[in-house]
C-alpha cells in the first residue's frame, strides 16, 4: 500500500528522486513540515523559500570548487571541498533578480 502524501492540493514528491514514499518528518523553525524520502534518504520541506545558485565559485587558495555550506538571511556561505585540509570560505549576498 503506498501512501501519497498531500499539502493543500500539491502532491509532495522526493526533489531528488521523485518518489512520493516519504514520512512526514517533524516541522521547521517557521513551522512548515519537513519530510524524509523513504526511498534516498533525503530531508527536505517543499516550498520553503527555495535559493537558486549558478555556478560555484573556485577556491582561492587550492583552486578546488567551493560547496554550499549555509543560507543566512540574505548572505550565502560556501566552503571549500578540500575541508578539513583547506579550510577556505566565501560569504556571498543573494541578490534578486
Amino acid at each position: 500500500m503506498t501512501t501519497i502524501v498531500t499539502t493543500g492540493e500539491q502532491e509532495v514528491k522526493c526533489d531528488s528522486c521523485n518518489s512520493d514514499a516519504l514520512y512526514k518528518y517533524g516541522k521547521i523553525r517557521n513551522g512548515k513540515q519537513r519530510f524524509i524520502c523513504l526511498m534516498c534518504g533525503k530531508q527536505f520541506t517543499p516550498d520553503a523559500g527555495k535559493t537558486h545558485i549558478q555556478g560555484k565559485p573556485i577556491c582561492p587558495e587550492c583552486g578546488k570548487t567551493m560547496n554550499l555550506y549555509k543560507i543566512e538571511g540574505e548572505v550565502i556561505r560556501f566552503r571549500c571541498s578540500g575541508y578539513p585540509k583547506c579550510r577556505t570560505f566565501k560569504k556571498f549576498r543573494i541578490v534578486e533578480e
